[in-house]
């Protein structure tokens, strides 16, 4: 057992401190950002999605990116980059589009879920926190029956694993979510997974990064940047911080999210990860509002009841580092939730704005792995829009990797 510093306190940090201090580290975690969970966890889905780890790259991704080059798709946007790192990047996600290694990729992280799901079952007996977590169950809706037809497939496979999902009518998803009656969208059909569940995940890194520090498990630096590794003899020793500061450790977890590629001359695997900007909107939860997490797979919109609130998240934008809030985008996703729900988000007036970036690899699997140049150095990251459900199924694989 050693000295470990966690750099970034989002869902993947959180867990992974967790998880480290549970096995006898003596963990740092540190983070920009001046308390836990202000990244991507502040306003994502929610969704905690164990039989949805489907990876991006896929067929019918191939199939619709003509499409979407040419700006024809209002949920994904391409920021084209002449940069040699975002065309790697975007020649790897081609090459993981066959069904073959689409179905690895998704089989793989389907594994790591439920890994997540098992570690999540402990931690609720372990602590006390209190994060609005649920098994709400999910309905994913689709607007075809061409669409439709195709899950039918995969309801098939992921059975085979173990997954519990049904097909249904749009009457029968009215009839195990009432709300869907006023869904102005359109539905030719479900599938409903009962075992999924939702949570806030933001407040469950504060939760859990304060029940860490009262029992002494944990240490933090908030506020501080690390800029650089500590290194002798390609053996990390330390974190350098913007400040000059140093932190002396044996070991570190990078799991800072789209922050890893400015440690990119220390980290070279780091290139294989880009930024998937993607925005939410937060309302108070009304009678109106459906209480089974939605996914509409046409608008690619997830909506999930919060506790006293309402969410509905999705876009994505593949673009450059730190390109910031697009106004044009959130009104983008206002619209569409707008459209199959007039009577939940036309009537409100408090309404919260968010958008963060997720960092993705070509394969939609976390990067988990030693680093290649710095002995005592590890990666945590690359959940993509699966942070939330794949954090500590990540955080027990670092653990290991420590052993």
């Amino acid at each position: 057992m050693g000295r470990v510093a966690v750099i970034g306190a989002g869902v993947v940090g959180v867990s992974s401190a967790y998880l480290l201090a549970r096995a006898g580290h003596d963990v740092t975690l540190v983070d920009a950002a001046g308390e836990p969970g202000t990244g991507a966890s502040a306003g994502n889905a929610a969704q905690l999605s164990w039989a949805y780890g489907d990876a991006m790259a896929s067929p019918a991704l191939l199939k619709h990116l003509p499409a979407i080059a040419m700006g024809r798709d209002p949920a994904f946007r391409i920021h084209w980059q002449l940069d040699r790192d975002f065309l790697r990047w975007g020649l790897k996600l081609i090459a993981n589009t066959p069904f073959r290694r689409w179905w690895n990729n998704t089989q793989d992280i389907l594994r790591l879920a439920e890994q997540s799901r098992c570690e999540l079952a402990i931690l609720l007996k372990e602590t006390d926190v209190e994060f609005d977590y649920r098994v709400a169950g999910k309905l994913h809706l689709y607007a075809d029956r061409q669409s439709f037809a195709a899950a039918h497939s995969s309801v098939v496979r992921k059975n085979a694993l173990g997954f519990e999902q049904r097909l249904l009518t749009r009457m029968e998803a009215e009839n195990i979510e009432p709300a869907l009656a006023a869904y102005q969208g359109e539905i030719a059909g479900a599938v409903y997974t009962p075992d999924d569940a939702l949570g806030d995940a933001a407040e469950f890194c504060r939760q859990l990064t304060a029940w860490m520090i009262g029992r002494g498990q944990v240490s933090t630096l908030f506020g501080r940047r690390v800029s650089s590794f500590v290194q002798t003899g390609g053996v990390l020793t330390g974190l350098r911080f913007e400040d000059r500061d140093e932190l002396h450790v044996d070991a570190a977890i990078v799991a800072a999210g789209p922050q890893i590629l400015s440690l990119v001359s220390d980290l070279p695997e780091a290139r294989d990860i880009r930024s998937v900007r993607g925005y939410s909107l937060t309302i108070p939860r009304s009678g109106l509002a459906p209480s089974i997490s939605l996914t509409d797979v046409k608008r690619k919109l997830a909506f999930a009841a919060i506790g006293d609130r309402f969410r509905v998240a999705g876009l994505a934008d593949i673009e450059r580092p730190g390109a910031g809030f697009d106004v044009g985008r959130f009104d983008t996703l206002k619209l569409a939730a707008s459209a199959v729900l007039p009577d939940l988000f036309d009537r409100s007036d408090e309404l919260t704005r968010w958008s963060g970036e997720r960092p993705m690899t070509p394969t939609s699997k976390p990067m988990i792995a030693a680093s290649r140049r710095i002995k005592g150095l590890y990666i945590n990251a690359g959940h993509g829009m699966l942070g939330w459900t794949l954090a500590l199924g990540s955080a027990r694989r670092v653990v290991d990797l420590l052993r």
